[in-house]
């Protein structure tokens, strides 16, 4: 099927590019928290992932929306809507930087409070530039930005951290992250913009930005918030360091996992508007399936994992499978988001989103206090179950969706007994194995079409 659509060929070669990119700041991210939990303890990690995360919620309760906006406003306007993307962005910003210090001063940690806000400032004007990559279909600067952003965050992190600075460490380091992907951005951009006749902002189009931008609010908030806020609020009910930095860790690493599917999805969107197709149903089936394997090894081999980043966080152990387990659903959510993104149905996005909201900030509160960590996730993955019926009502993925999950949730709880016999490792790889022939049987997603997805990834990656 890849090789006869046009569009989901280009669905591939773009979320490749995407992909790249997000699996970049996800592995520098795992590397940055393995080598900072160790060099500055998991405590200071615990406390920088609070701060960040409440960054996180200021920049998302200004700027949510911002992201996609930007993608079709500079895809449509040019140079200019850039201009104007970066204007709105810097006001976002510095709102959303103003918003961070009563979230930081609740945590306890005031003392952090210049930090969160330049963070938040700093992100929000990243947006604007990144995304613009994207709108310009520039995929491989794109790639290369965030891969010069990541080594930079990873590089002053570590030696901040060999210099002794406990929390300041990450925290300097998530600084370094943007500011020098604001450069490289613009660096790749400035070409283009050099050839340009005028970068004068347009009234009009700075107009449709913020319609666009509050349109997209309820889906992008929604998503942001869902990792952020979980982890503010945990932060907030726990105050315990260590059990919000191994919250934080394995919902990265859950993040990390669903870049595959969404970085299908974040290029089937404008593959999507420019030819009037409705590739989401395709990206999902394809992204998810290319994710299953990944995620069937990590959930099956989860106490391994964690307890190479550090042994402290083998509490986590139960959590990550859970979060693992949610993503099905979640994919499932963005893959209908952004069909509904494409069709323009602001009710049908807020919805969603409204309702994935209200479930996580009404259930995370009792469950963190009953169950902790456990209860944190079973929140997040009931705030991806409960607004289902809405989604697939607009894609039909129904019966791929189940079949994937429960390929995932079979395999997975058949690990518990598994590795009593032959280890969690080896339980893991032949678990993991064994997803492929199994997608193929139930005709999910067949070895053929696997080879051909890996084929037009591959050529597209040498062409370039």
């Amino acid at each position: 099927m890849i090789a006869v659509r046009e569009d989901l060929t280009e669905v591939v070669a773009g979320g490749m590019w995407i992909f790249l990119g997000s699996l970049v700041v996800s592995l520098s991210g795992f590397v940055f928290w393995v080598i900072l939990s160790r060099l500055a303890g998991v405590e200071s990690v615990g406390i920088a992932s609070a701060v960040v995360s409440a960054s996180g919620v200021a920049t998302t309760l200004v700027s949510a929306g911002l992201n996609i906006a930007v993608v079709r406003v500079v895809a449509a306007g040019g140079p200019k809507a850039l201009t104007t993307s970066v204007i709105l962005a810097v006001v976002l910003g510095s709102v959303a930087a103003v918003l961070t210090v009563p979230l930081i001063h609740s945590l306890g940690y005031g003392g952090l409070t210049y930090f969160a806000s330049a963070l938040a400032l700093l992100t929000a004007a990243g947006v604007a530039v990144t995304q613009s990559l994207i709108g310009f279909e520039l995929f491989k600067g794109f790639f290369t930005t965030l891969l010069t952003g990541s080594l930079a965050k990873v590089a002053v992190g570590v030696a901040l951290a060999v210099a002794g600075l406990g929390a300041l460490a990450p925290l300097i380091g998530y600084l370094a992250y943007p500011v020098v992907a604001l450069i490289t951005g613009t660096s790749v951009v400035l070409p283009l913009l050099m050839r340009s006749g005028t970068l004068r902002p347009d009234a009009q189009e700075f107009k449709e930005l913020i319609k666009l931008t509050f349109s997209n609010y309820p889906y992008t908030f929604s998503t942001q918030l869902m990792t952020m806020l979980g982890v503010y609020f945990f932060a907030y009910l726990i105050r315990e360091a260590v059990p919000v930095g191994t919250l934080y860790i394995a919902l990265m690493i859950t993040l990390a996992i669903s870049a595959i599917p969404n970085s299908l999805l974040s290029a089937a969107l404008p593959i999507g508007v420019r030819r009037g197709t409705e590739p989401f149903a395709e990206g999902f089936r394809i992204g998810l399936s290319l994710a299953t394997p990944i995620v069937v090894f990590v959930g099956a081999a989860s106490s391994t994992v964690l307890r190479i980043i550090n042994p402290e966080l083998l509490l986590g152990a139960n959590t990550l499978k859970i979060l693992l387990l949610s993503l099905p659903p979640l994919t499932a959510l963005t893959s209908a988001i952004m069909s509904l993104n494409r069709r323009g149905d602001i009710k049908g996005l807020a919805a969603v989103g409204l309702i994935r909201l209200a479930v996580l900030t009404a259930l995370l509160p009792p469950l963190t206090h009953y169950a902790g960590l456990l209860g944190a996730s079973l929140a997040y993955l009931a705030a991806n179950i409960t607004p289902l019926p809405i989604a697939l009502k607009n894609i039909d993925i129904g019966h791929n969706l189940l079949k994937l999950w429960g390929i995932q949730a079979t395999l997975i709880l058949t690990s518990a007994s598994l590795s009593n016999y032959v280890g969690e490792l080896p339980a893991a790889a032949f678990l993991t194995i064994a997803t492929i022939p199994l997608m193929h049987a139930t005709r999910t997603y067949s070895i053929q079409e696997l080879t051909r997805t890996l084929r037009t990834a591959i050529v597209h990656l040498l062409r370039s």
